[in-house]
């Protein structure tokens, strides 16, 4: 992974848990902050030490690291996450993609209109790990456990998987879905039945221009699921815009892809990080470094 998107033990908030309400049933700005904050400790899978340290802080149990190797129609190596309980609840986190390589992840999707109703990449994906997410999905699920699916960029496509895997193999019919800078996953075929059963259960958050809620582009036939929440750059999101039902199919594309690529590189992503690498990463275009999970995470900070 990137280091645009690995953090030290220290920078993790250890309050990230510190209003936690496993058995809310619906959206919650404090869960949705601790969902992100367990997304960034997905990308930590090759760091044991930081998943050791930041799993002591939150108390968290369980905790066990997803890491399997594939081969896809997308630009990644493996897949990434992290299954733990906290308190009575069980989590399941997926790592996206690196962003250094993200204009390669966003070319791939001009290939037109797939013929399955998911796209290959993500299924193969979340595939990878769901023998593992199964396990502990049914041990929960057995136990009347609350389940809290989550991820960010890929892994949030993941997320949208594995999750209809459990509807379709588990029968399972309750879920919490965070999802931080989603991609549109598949087509009407997928997003109907998904959405019947968890559409009101799926957050998806969208901060600032980030590209990745754009692609694959809806020409192609791609829907989002869930209902959907979005915020300005360097803003917070705010709960009471949540969307209050499913179907909404934003953020659109505002340009061709091509012309949308170009528009990356005009201005300036703000700087949410005091560390060097936050420094640095200013120098990102806007798409990609509004997609960044620091990003993410800030706007999700409480209010000061």
């Amino acid at each position: 992974m990137s280091i645009l998107v690995e953090l030290p033990p220290d920078q993790y908030d250890r309050n990230a848990f510190a209003n936690f309400n496993e058995n809310s049933g619906d959206f919650d700005l404090d869960i949705a902050r601790a969902m992100m904050w367990m997304s960034q400790l997905a990308y930590e899978t090759h760091v044991p030490k930081t998943i050791e340290t930041v799993s002591g802080f939150w108390d968290l149990a369980d905790v066990r690291t997803l890491i399997q190797p594939l081969k896809s129609t997308l630009p990644l190596s493996d897949t990434r996450g992290v299954i733990a309980r906290k308190g009575g609840a069980t989590i399941v986190a997926f790592a996206g993609t690196d962003p250094l390589n993200l204009l390669n992840w966003v070319s791939d999707f001009t290939l037109g209109r797939p013929k399955a109703f998911v796209h290959e990449g993500f299924r193969e994906a979340a595939a990878a790990v769901w023998n593992d997410v199964k396990a502990a999905l049914t041990s929960a699920g057995a136990a009347g456990a609350p389940i809290f699916i989550t991820g960010h960029s890929l892994g949030a496509a993941i997320a949208v998987v594995i999750a209809d895997f459990a509807r379709q193999q588990l029968q399972l019919t309750k879920a919490q879905i965070y999802l931080y800078g989603c991609p549109r996953v598949g087509l009407v075929e997928f997003v109907t039945p998904y959405d019947n059963m968890f559409g009101r259960m799926t957050y998806r958050l969208v901060h600032g221009t980030d590209i990745v809620p754009t692609v694959p582009p809806p020409q192609l036939d791609f829907l989002h699921v869930g209902r959907y929440l979005a915020c300005q750059r360097g803003a917070r999101f705010v709960a009471g815009q949540l969307t209050p039902d499913f179907g909404s199919n934003e953020p659109q594309p505002n340009a061709g892809l091509v012309q949308q690529l170009i528009n990356l590189f005009r201005g300036r992503s703000l700087n949410m990080r005091t560390d060097a690498v936050g420094n640095l990463s200013v120098l990102l275009p806007p798409g990609i470094g509004d997609h960044l999970p620091d990003r993410y995470l800030a706007a999700l900070a409480p209010a000061q």
